[in-house]
């Protein structure tokens, strides 16, 4: 497999991962499992390294898909830095009591405002790769309007979440993490055949 294509397999694959990280997630939230966050936290934090890294590596090679890569790559990185946050100042910041609530409040959305602009940019990612799919047929072609549609979705949730904060929590996270799932799905079909070509 030719070394683009390789890496846009792998790309598709963290980001599947990152998938199943929201849904567990909101599982262990519901259910009250017994699964600290900072579990997956940290996972999180190691596949939007690596999911980074390889976009900034793809994103180089100057192929169809450059624009794409740049906004995964970059998605990737304010997910790192919400994660971080997250990892190491919500908890020190709510133990220190009612005197640091605005500051832990503050930091709070921030992090989402980090949340928010990595979803929206995956969202963009998902339009770029279904654009370059519609020239494919058959189920590559339906995964390239299916990435395209979730994207445009998480792309004005999340541009709407930027000005609206915390209230949009919710339908700009699922939005995201849809639209996060059909790029991996769109980028597994643009790795597997010849590299499409945007119209």
């Amino acid at each position: 497999m030719h070394s683009a294509n390789r890496t846009a397999l792998i790309i598709a694959i963290l980001l599947a991962v990152i998938v199943l990280t929201q849904i567990a997630y909101i599982v262990k939230s519901t259910y009250k499992i017994d699964l600290p966050g900072t579990v997956i936290w940290s996972l999180e934090a190691l596949v939007f390294l690596a999911i980074c890294v390889l976009a900034l590596a793809a994103m180089v090679q100057k192929g169809p898909l450059t624009m794409a890569w740049a906004a995964i790559a970059v998605g990737g990185l304010l997910n790192v830095l919400q994660v971080g946050m997250g990892l190491a100042m919500f908890a020190p910041l709510s133990d220190a009591g009612e005197a640091m609530a605005p500051a832990y409040e503050a930091i709070v959305a921030g992090a989402f405002f980090l949340y928010f602009a990595g979803k929206l940019l995956f969202g963009v990612a998902a339009i770029l790769v279904g654009k370059a799919l519609l020239r494919s047929t058959g189920v590559a072609r339906i995964a390239g309007g299916l990435a395209i549609l979730t994207g445009l979705a998480a792309a004005l949730v999340n541009t709407a979440a930027l000005a609206m904060g915390m209230d949009w929590l919710y339908p700009a996270g699922a939005a995201g993490t849809v639209a996060t799932a059909c790029l991996a799905v769109a980028l597994h079909f643009s790795a597997r055949g010849p590299s499409p070509h945007p119209g």
